[in-house]
């Protein structure tokens, strides 16, 4: 059985690099509007009160939606901010000492690219793991790797905690995505670049309903 972490759904993931036309908490409020359940906010590279300064007016949806607030990278600004979790990856703060310092006060996700990776960072305390890239993705790049369908479901079936699938997943796959019993889907360009980004939200949301 999964463990019951509130991590299912569409996953969102709010990213100004694929709509700069938008503030972060205006493209949030959108991907809300249309029944998201789970939203991170992604800015990598950007000066940490930048990152608290968006970070803060997202929360302040919390007050009008019902949904999972994450954080990329910075697990002390989601405590500061009151957001639900943080999500980190190999480079970042290691998962086991961000559990030290706030125990079950974060939902703790990680990124992983290997089902070695995903299965290690499972048993090190993550609460979920996203595996990726699923497909091809122009938000990685092409030298990035892709794990397919059927390494998707070998770590569905691996580890107990959720599995995120995120790269490359459009209207053309979900359901193949779906079908391996993922608790969740991430996208970031697929939502974001979207002419109505409110109706493709709905459409994605859909599938978990089902």
């Amino acid at each position: 059985m999964k463990m019951q972490t509130p991590i299912e759904g569409l996953y969102a993931i709010a990213d100004s690099k694929w709509n700069p036309y938008v503030t972060l908490a205006e493209l949030t409020d959108k991907f809300l509007r249309g029944g998201c359940k789970i939203v991170q906010l992604r800015m990598k590279g950007a000066p940490k009160d930048e990152v608290l300064k968006n970070a803060a007016a997202i929360s302040e949806l919390k007050n009008k939606y019902d949904f999972v607030f994450v954080i990329n990278d910075h697990a002390d600004v989601a405590k500061e901010v009151g957001a639900d979790g943080v999500h980190v990856g190999e480079y970042d703060e290691p998962v086991s000492n961000i559990k030290d310092k706030y125990g079950d006060e974060l939902i703790v996700g990680y990124s992983s690219h290997s089902i070695d990776e995903a299965i290690a960072a499972s048993r090190g305390g993550a609460d979920y793991v996203a595996f990726g890239a699923i497909f091809q993705t122009k938000t990685k790049g092409p030298g990035h790797p892709v794990q397919g369908i059927r390494k998707l479901e070998t770590l569905v079936d691996a580890v107990e905690k959720p599995v995120i699938a995120i790269g490359g997943i459009d209207r053309t796959n979900i359901e193949d995505v779906l079908r391996t019993g993922v608790s969740s889907v991430a996208m970031i360009s697929a939502l974001s670049e979207a002419e109505d980004i409110v109706s493709e939200i709905e459409y994605f949301s859909e599938y978990f309903l089902k």
